[in-house]
């Protein structure tokens, strides 16, 4: 066996040095085997947005339609740390309408009660705000950067710093309310692509700003990106062996060759046949490990590939209802802190899990865990073989 595998290995040495002496080997990027991560500097975007908006709160639905349509907008700078994560922070300025009582700060002055003890309201806040950002449309359907439309999840917190219209003498003017308001905001934004630097936008907002009387602000917003400097991914780059045209020369002797590698294989052959005759010997093999899936360091999403490597494991898994099986989360320690390593864990060993009762494995053969040691103890030069969810079967 040992003579075969030196002998092939020689044929494919030989035919290979033949080919690249003929011409130049390509280079191409092959997106399916993933993406690189750009550098810290790529992928940063400047947000400028603006619309209406309206005032949801206790006496809101007293005030006439057209008198609770209010206006905002807002600035932001992100990157993109992934083709599916960002973030992004910035300003953020409203001013709503809506209604109040007639103790509220923020009473439009020299207007009439619209009821009695109820009043139009408007004012004006400004302040910071941020927000996580999620690429449903690459995170669900794979990256594309030629993709017309994209949807964006966004949520994040922020605050105002809240002004009022209100007499000085007899000058009236926006003034401080000296109140400050914090607020969560969420909302999907429906990004469309005009070139690799430029995208409009709808975003549809929501901003809470009192969870126990759920009083806050919807917002419909339209606004512009401007993506900085590199905006798209890099794929990994592999080899393309080019097409080799043979001279007649080449030919023959390629043909010759051929001729004489037939004969070692027919011996080759032959001792197989013989290897394959005699009486094997009985081993016991612990295969108790099916499959270990690997990331990126601080990255615990699975990539095309692993999803698929995991859908034969699920068919496995089923094809087993009666036999458990441990799942294991794994980050290296020489990098990062342990409470990230022990989020890193957490979150690579609950997505496999996910993704295996997506394929249909019953959460009962499932036992997800973690382990603060290392994988393989290789040492720093053999962290990224840390950096994983091995699948062992439960004995």
């Amino acid at each position: 066996m040992k003579k075969f595998v030196s002998l092939a290995v020689a044929a494919v040495a030989l035919c290979g040095a033949a080919t690249v002496s003929a011409q130049e080997v390509t280079y191409v990027e092959d997106c399916s085997q993933g993406l690189l991560y750009n550098r810290n500097a790529d992928n940063w975007f400047l947000t400028v947005e603006g619309g209406a908006n309206m005032l949801f709160s206790s006496y809101d639905k007293e005030a006439a339609f057209k008198n609770r349509i209010g206006s905002q907008a807002a600035l932001y700078v992100g990157k993109w740390v992934s083709p599916i994560f960002g973030f992004r922070f910035g300003a953020n300025w409203v001013m709503p309408k809506g209604a109040t009582n007639a103790h509220g700060t923020f009473v439009v002055p020299n207007q009439g009660p619209i009821k009695r003890g109820v009043y139009n309201e408007k004012f004006m806040g400004i302040g910071p705000e941020f927000d996580v950002m999620i690429n449903l449309t690459n995170w669900w359907a794979g990256y594309n950067p030629n993709r017309v439309y994209n949807a964006v999840v966004h949520a994040g917190a922020g605050g105002y710093f809240t002004m009022h219209r209100a007499y000085k003498g007899r000058d009236l003017k926006w003034r401080s309310a000296h109140d400050a308001v914090m607020f969560f905001a969420a909302g999907l934004q429906n990004n469309f692509r005009v070139s690799s630097h430029v995208q409009l936008f709808l975003d549809l907002q929501a901003q809470l700003n009192d969870f126990s009387r759920a009083n806050g602000i919807v917002s419909v917003q339209a606004g512009l990106t401007y993506n900085f400097g590199k905006s798209d991914w890099n794929c990994p780059v592999t080899a393309v062996c080019p097409t080799w045209k043979y001279t007649d020369a080449e030919g023959d002797a390629l043909v010759a060759r051929l001729a004489s590698a037939d004969a070692k294989i027919k011996d080759l052959q032959a001792q197989l046949d013989a290897c394959l005759k005699r009486t094997p010997k009985t081993e016991v093999v612990n295969c108790e490990g099916i499959a270990t899936v690997y990331y990126p360091i601080n990255v615990y999403t699975l990539t095309n590939r692993e999803r698929i490597i995991l859908k034969s494991v699920a068919e496995v898994m089923k094809e087993n209802p009666n036999k458990k099986y441990i799942l294991t989360g794994w980050a290296d320690n020489y990098t990062g802190t342990d409470a990230i390593n022990t989020r890193l864990r957490n979150q690579r060993v609950d997505g496999v899990k996910k993704y295996l009762l997506k394929c249909g494995v019953s959460e009962s053969q499932l036992d997800a865990r973690i382990d603060a040691n290392n994988l393989t103890d290789f040492g720093v030069k053999g962290a990224p073989l840390d950096r994983a969810v091995t699948i062992k079967e439960a004995q």
